[in-house]
C-alpha cells in the first residue's frame, strides 16, 4: 500500500512538473512576438493560473532604460493589470473615468484601457515595482474553474 502511494504521489509531481514547463516554454515561445521591438530580458513569470487567482512579480527598473512589460496567455479572460510603485498606483489597464479609458503608447498609438495588455515606459529614476495580474473569473457557466499559462514579460530596448 505505502508503494503505491509513493508511486502515486510521483506520478503526480511528475505531471504537475510538466505541466509548468510546457507553460514557460510556451510563453518563451511567444515572448518574441508579444514584445517586439523590444528584447526579452530572460527573466519571466509563467505560472498555470485559474480563474480569480492573482500572480505578482517584483522587479528593479533602471532610470533611463526603456522597457516594456507584457502580459500574455490566458487569452479568454480579462486580465486586471496594476504597476504599483510604493503602493502608488503607476499603471493600470481598467478605470471608471473617462480619461482612464484610453492610453497613448510611447509611438502615440492610442488603445482602449481594458484590452491592453502591455505598458512601455522609461523611468526617470530607479524603480522597484510591483506587477500585479488578476484574472477575472469568467460568467459562461460551469462549475469548475477553468486554468491556463500566464506569462508576465519584460523586455527593453538597446
Amino acid at each position: 500500500m505505502k508503494k503505491l502511494f509513493i508511486c502515486s504521489l510521483v506520478a503526480l509531481l511528475m505531471q504537475t512538473v510538466s505541466v509548468f514547463a510546457q507553460c514557460h516554454e510556451y510563453i518563451e515561445a511567444i515572448a518574441e512576438s508579444e514584445l517586439e521591438p523590444y528584447i526579452l530580458d530572460g527573466n519571466f513569470l509563467a505560472p498555470v493560473v485559474s480563474e480569480g487567482e492573482t500572480v505578482k512579480l517584483n522587479r528593479t527598473f533602471l532610470e533611463g532604460q526603456s522597457y516594456k512589460l507584457a502580459v500574455c496567455g490566458m487569452d479568454m479572460f480579462f486580465k486586471e493589470i496594476t504597476v504599483t510603485e510604493a503602493k502608488k498606483v503607476i499603471f493600470k489597464n481598467f478605470g471608471k473615468e473617462a480619461r482612464d479609458k484610453m492610453v497613448t503608447t510611447a509611438d502615440g498609438d492610442m488603445f482602449p484601457l481594458e484590452g491592453i495588455t502591455f505598458y512601455e515606459f522609461t523611468p526617470d529614476h530607479t524603480m522597484n515595482l510591483e506587477i500585479k495580474v488578476k484574472i477575472v473569473p469568467f460568467d459562461g457557466g460551469g462549475s469548475g474553474k477553468l486554468e491556463g499559462c500566464l506569462g508576465i514579460l519584460v523586455g527593453f530596448q538597446k
